[in-house]
């Protein structure tokens, strides 16, 4: 009979002795005790808070990053210089928040040295950014508490980390064996790292929705949540699950149900998830440089995207090989767009080529231009192409509201949207009646014509009133055939007058 070798089983009681030790660390403690001080004051002021946060000058920089990022610039162009002026700007409470947050991340990437801190510290941060937009999307938490909060809801992790690496080791190793975590990590630790967590945050003193958060984030079923879940702690679950999601196929159907029961408990249009991803995905790498962490190429975190700029929430619906051959004479068109530019070609010949390519290489049946007019606050047709385009752009003279719906929202929000199933009530306004009115299609893409004195039109297209709906991969190639557009617009404006 073979002997097999054994491995002592921690408990919890030793885990807990690694908290006591990590509580006292004197790395932390002297800004984090200084914040929690002045937030206790009743006589404190944002002179306070800012004067604790600038004793450490690397946190001093990260606030300033993350207020003037794109979470923050969205609300107001203003770059912020100093911490009384950012205390002043986002208030009080949310910067106290913020710096706790940061302080915690920061010191959760400095603890051990080893490689799985990086696969913690990754998701932890990609986590932070699906929070931040399914806050701002549900409307029920402020989007800054989604963040640090997300940002830190795993530190339990690094407390297993720091008692035994060797028994991380082992946890790992029955994960790779097909056993859920947390009963791996109670096998060999006697505790799992949210209620490891729950005691650090409390030692720490983190304000109490953080500690919650931290300990209950794995006591909710994604499928089947609490009808009276906590705003916060539902927004940390979902957005902890959909960080995870990846492109394999035989995924997605267990994706897409996390996906609408996400939806339904955050009081999100199901419509909107796959913008929402899609934007959390541009965002992610912005707030790894403003805490200066990386994360690597986008196949990196989660294989949330199987290419850049293309959400795995819609499988794909084009063929490999038409892809190919669509890029390739997309690349083709490029190269004619840019020889026309250098020639000194006509604009509205140029522009009408890019239009041209987005009905014979994407397939759109229905492509329509539509420059802004600022003058008149509207929308005007000036360019088309493809059958029956002509027909619709007469109708599309519209108003530069949000009652137009996406069509003007490209234009106001500085971004492309697909609004796949148009007709459909989850969009509340989203698709725009009078848009639906004219086009009768099934769905459509939108993207704006980007240059440096602002968005200057928006390109619309659809598949016709009895044409299917746009799929996800032509309503991105749309917004690269409108980058190229905003080239030629650019180049306009540039050009001087004789």
């Amino acid at each position: 009979m073979r002997s097999r070798s054994r491995t002592v089983t921690m408990n919890s009681s030793a885990v807990f002795d690694q908290i006591e030790k990590m509580g006292d660390l004197p790395s932390l403690p002297q800004t984090l005790l200084c914040i929690q001080k002045v937030a206790t004051d009743g006589r404190s002021c944002a002179d306070d808070l800012a004067d604790g946060i600038l004793k450490d000058q690397a946190l001093t920089m990260r606030v300033l990053k993350v207020v003037n990022s794109a979470l923050y610039q969205r609300r107001n162009q203003e770059q912020i210089r100093t911490v009384r002026r950012a205390v002043i700007y986002m208030g009080f409470e949310a910067v106290r928040k913020l710096a706790l947050g940061l302080s915690v991340f920061d010191m959760m990437s400095k603890l051990s040295r080893s490689p799985y801190l990086t696969n913690i510290t990754r998701h932890s941060l990609v986590c932070a950014g699906f929070a931040q937009v399914l806050a701002e999307a549900s409307r029920r938490v402020s989007p800054e508490e989604a963040f640090v909060t997300a940002l830190v809801h795993d530190i339990g992790k690094v407390v297993l980390l720091e008692c035994s690496p060797a028994h991380m080791d082992l946890v790992l190793n029955d994960l790779s064996g097909g056993l859920p975590a947390l009963e791996a990590e109670r096998r060999h630790f006697g505790i799992t790292h949210d209620r490891a967590g729950r005691r650090l945050a409390t030692r720490w003193k983190l304000p109490l929705e953080m500690q919650n958060v931290i300990g209950d984030h794995h006591d909710i079923d994604p499928l089947n949540p609490p009808r009276d879940l906590d705003p916060l702690l539902g927004v940390i679950v979902y957005a902890d699950a959909i960080s995870r999601f990846s492109a394999a196929p035989e995924q997605h159907a267990a994706q897409q149900a996390i996906s609408r029961v996400a939806a339904r408990a955050l009081g999100i249009p199901f419509a909107r998830m796959e913008e929402i991803y899609a934007r959390a995905v541009a965002e992610i790498s912005d707030l790894a440089a403003c805490i200066g962490h990386g994360v690597g190429d986008l196949m990196d975190y989660g294989q949330l995207v199987n290419r850049e700029g293309s959400s795995i929430v819609a499988p794909s619906a084009i063929p490999s090989g038409e892809l190919a051959r669509r890029t390739a004479a997309q690349l083709d068109l490029y190269r004619k767009v840019g020889e026309g530019i250098a020639a000194g070609h006509e604009s509205n010949e140029i522009l009408g080529l890019i239009l041209d390519g987005a009905v014979q290489i994407l397939g759109f049946r229905r492509v329509v231009l539509l420059e802004v007019d600022q003058s008149t606050r509207c929308l005007v047709p000036v360019l088309c192409s493809g059958d029956g385009a002509q027909e619709l752009a007469e109708h599309l003279d519209l108003p530069l509201t949000r009652g137009t719906g996406a069509l003007a929202l490209a234009v106001l929000e500085h971004r492309s949207y697909h609004v796949p199933m148009a007709a459909s009530p989850a969009y509340q306004g989203l698709s725009g009646c009078d848009l639906l009115a004219a086009a009768r299609c099934a769905g459509y893409a939108v993207a704006p014509l980007q240059t440096p004195s602002g968005v200057l039109a928006v390109m619309y297209g659809d598949a016709g009133p009895d044409g299917e709906d746009i799929v996800a991969e032509q309503a991105s190639e749309l917004s690269g055939l409108a980058t190229q557009a905003a080239l030629v617009l650019g180049a306009r404006q540039s050009t001087p007058t004789r």
